[in-house]
């Protein structure tokens, strides 16, 4: 049998004893241990225990499976516990490892991209903008071709005065009927090539 005391949740129980219709008590736990210990009472006694009379003997039986059970649960909590941790720990050693190894790979992708030459994911990212930069500056050189052809030509052809002041009046001079004629090529020319670069300045930007 174990300890009366700490089976009867401490030194502050107080029990009832009854044998054979004569009662005593109430007694203190470590009294009621004491009596069973010099055999003054037995485990056939009687005790008041939940508004019922027991026997001393039934009374320890219970307590010790009361017990016992109390024991069990704490133990199963402490190792569901230490089981949760476990587990917790082993989850975030696998993360760890998974994203080691993705950054092992992506390095190990980028140097061998850099030795093959070829442009790895974040060179491309990187050259984006000065793609975009040279796209827009041959648009911006594209208008100015085109605004300059346009003027050229319209200059040549509506402003130009190809006529010379002669004995007989104005004459049309062969000379500057031809400089007429080129410059109007020349700024119908500049504007082509600028609508050239605007298109494919534009097609770059997208």
């Amino acid at each position: 049998m174990n300890n009366f005391t700490e089976l009867s949740e401490g030194f502050n129980a107080q029990f009832l004893v009854r044998w054979r219709g004569k009662q005593e008590g109430p007694y203190p736990a470590a009294v009621i241990e004491a009596k069973l210990a010099a055999n003054d009472i037995g485990l056939l006694h009687e005790t008041f225990y939940q508004g019922k009379w027991v026997t001393i003997r039934d009374y320890v039986a219970e307590r010790e499976a009361l017990l016992l059970a109390a024991h069990h649960a704490r133990i199963e909590q402490e190792n569901r516990i230490r089981q949760e941790a476990e587990e917790s720990a082993r989850q975030r050693e696998q993360q760890r490892q998974a994203e080691l190894l993705a950054e092992e790979r992506r390095r190990d992708a980028q140097i061998a991209s850099e030795k093959s030459g070829l442009p790895t994911k974040d060179t491309l990212r990187e050259s984006t903008p000065p793609r975009q930069t040279s796209s827009s500056g041959l648009q911006a050189l594209g208008a100015i071709a085109l605004i300059a052809g346009l003027a050229i030509s319209a200059y040549f052809f509506l402003a130009f005065d190809e006529s010379v002041e002669s004995g007989y009046g104005r004459v049309n001079n062969l000379g500057l009927m031809a400089d007429r004629q080129n410059g109007i090529i020349i700024g119908i020319g500049l504007g082509i090539v600028g609508t050239i670069m605007l298109t494919i300045g534009s097609r770059n930007k997208n």
